[in-house]
């Protein structure tokens, strides 16, 4: 009996579409008593349905940005980086796709090219999306400003967009009431002023306009804006402080206290209206409210009771510079609730002109400290150096937690390779190997704080029933160095080859040869992937897409 239980679960399981649809509709599963969630069987079903098909295509003059999480919207932004645009898209199913495939000849190829394509890479773009309005947001007073396109921030479950305008100033100086108020004042940036906008999707208007003059905020991939429900989290890189706004009917409200220069109910609050104060450059001003927790924290760490305790009270006197608190800034931050921030302190860079791999000729990582405080009680609950394997544990176990997105479709939060499969599998004999969990920390620690709405949900991306290169596609929306080859996607438990993604450099990799990057564009649930090549300053656009004749070759010529 017992050997009949496992030829059967040795066997393969079925590979055929019909199949899984019933089992699907039946609730069926052979492993529906192993340890997997109820409805994780499901995660199968895009083994049979999938982007199994690549077609170069056309489209309008414009900078594609995401899909909206319910995926029934593409966002993009015009050329001129002044207008906000949103596809309403139709799905792979709507009518004219699957004749287009059949003018086209496409069989059972898995790529289309020729003469035959072009009347399909034109047309094809026009048959899944529908322009649903175009916005003219930096026009009048803001027309000098210009929309960052890689910044977008959805809001209220996508039914809000947040935007970011930004514009270069000329001849800003920092008055010196600002570093009265702001101690850790980061002035060796570059200020800009930013607008933000508030962009209703259903109805196409702007709800409301945020100006944010001489800042400093890193607004690429998300990085310096955390959201967590309807709060949200701007990080100052220039002040050194957090702005954080709560989203009320489309209207942003801004908390009259910032985080980090001052405690809430502090008696100086406005220092430069009791007494003036004469700044130089051999002016000491007091740290930071969050530092001061910080080392208040690290000191009562140190049980008085404990034989070691002299010496580690030496330690940290002596090496009280070494803490180098007092000369970290704040990098990145991270709203895991609505109550607790993460932040990351790194060593404020050097006056120096001359970088330090050029005096050792070996690159120096910068030294980090992360920092997990409660806004509302002002209270530092934890502080971890970057070797912290404590730290590596929370990054693995609540990997799912620190990214705050899930999929609308599945519920799935996104994959990641490393807490996955990779740390997981070396967890167990961590005590075993300290060094390699040092080195592990080291490696992963950094990956935290997580930018806001930075992954993708993508069923397609799953490691867990997917193995892909995730060195050429990941599900962290970044562009990757363009492979040689076409990134192969195999079914892990398996090993055959369920699709292709066909993107290849367009020149073979050297020292002179310009590096191509490629961005994909992922459907939150269908097998549709958008892929953008970008070699020099010319771009070029895949479509991946299923379509039901296409076979997919177990082996590559």
């Amino acid at each position: 009996m017992i050997l009949e239980k496992l030829l059967i679960d040795q066997r393969m399981q079925t590979q055929n579409l019909v199949h899984m649809l019933q089992n699907r509709e039946s609730g069926f599963t052979r492993i529906k008593l192993s340890q997997m969630p109820q409805l994780s069987y499901e995660r199968q079903f895009y083994k049979a349905i999938t982007p199994c098909l690549t077609v170069g295509i056309s489209i309008p003059p414009v900078y594609l940005r995401k899909f909206t999480p319910d995926g029934s919207q593409l966002l993009g932004f015009s050329l001129d980086q002044r207008s906000f645009i949103v596809f309403s898209y139709k799905g792979i199913g709507s009518a004219g796709v699957s004749q287009l495939f059949s003018d086209a000849g496409v069989g059972s190829s898995e790529t289309l090219s020729g003469i035959h394509s072009q009347q399909l890479r034109s047309t094809v773009f026009e048959k899944l999306f529908k322009t649903k309005f175009a916005m003219r947001l930096c026009q009048g007073e803001s027309a000098r400003f210009y929309l960052h396109r890689e910044f977008s921030v959805f809001l209220d479950n996508s039914r809000y967009v947040l935007l970011a305008g930004m514009c270069v100033l000329q001849g800003y100086n920092l008055a010196v009431s600002e570093y009265e108020r702001y101690p850790d004042v980061f002035d060796t940036v570059d200020p800009f002023s930013y607008i933000f906008y508030v962009v209703d999707l259903q109805q196409g208007v702007v709800t409301d306009e945020v100006l944010l003059h001489q800042e400093s905020i890193c607004l690429s991939h998300n990085h310096g804006i955390s959201v967590h429900g309807h709060t949200i989290a701007i990080l100052s890189r220039l002040r050194q402080c957090i702005y954080i706004y709560e989203l009320v009917d489309g209207r942003l409200i801004k908390q009259e206290h910032e985080i980090g220069p001052r405690p809430l109910h502090c008696c100086f609050q406005d220092v430069s209206s009791m007494f003036m104060v004469m700044l130089d450059v051999n002016t000491l001003l007091p740290i930071t409210h969050i530092k001061q927790r910080v080392l208040s924290f690290l000191y009562r760490q140190i049980e008085a009771d404990c034989p070691q305790a002299s010496q580690k009270y030496q330690e940290f006197y002596k090496n009280f510079e070494f803490v180098r608190i007092e000369n970290m800034i704040i990098e990145k931050m991270q709203l895991v609730d609505n109550d607790l921030l993460l932040l990351r302190y790194e060593e404020r860079p050097k006056d120096s002109n001359v970088p330090h791999i050029l005096l050792t000729s070996e690159p120096q990582a910068p030294r980090r400290l992360y920092v997990f405080y409660s806004m509302n009680s002002e209270d530092v609950l934890g502080v971890y150096h970057d070797d912290s394997i404590d730290l590596l544990q929370i990054v693995v176990q609540f990997n799912d937690k620190l990214c705050n997105v899930r999929s609308l479709q599945t519920g799935d939060a996104p994959s990641s390779a490393s807490s996955q499969f990779f740390m997981q599998q070396n967890w167990k004999n961590s005590s075993q190997s300290l060094p390699f969990m040092r080195q592990a920390a080291l490696r992963y620690n950094p990956t935290v704080p997580i930018s806001t709405q930075s992954f993708s949900t993508s069923p397609y991306l799953n490691h867990n029933v997917f193995n892909y290169d995730n060195l050429s596609i990941s599900p962290l929306e970044r562009p990757k160095a363009c492979s040689t080859e076409p990134i192969v996607f195999r079914d892990r438990a398996t090993n055959l080859i369920k699709f292709r993604l066909n993107i290849k450099a367009q020149r073979l990799p050297g020292q002179f040869t310009p590096r191509e990057l490629c961005a994909f564009i992922c459907h939150p649930f269908e097998p549709l992937v958008i892929s953008i090549q970008k070699c020099m300053h010319v771009y070029s656009y895949k479509l991946h897409i299923y379509n039901h004749g296409t076979i997919v070759q177990q082996f590559y010529n």
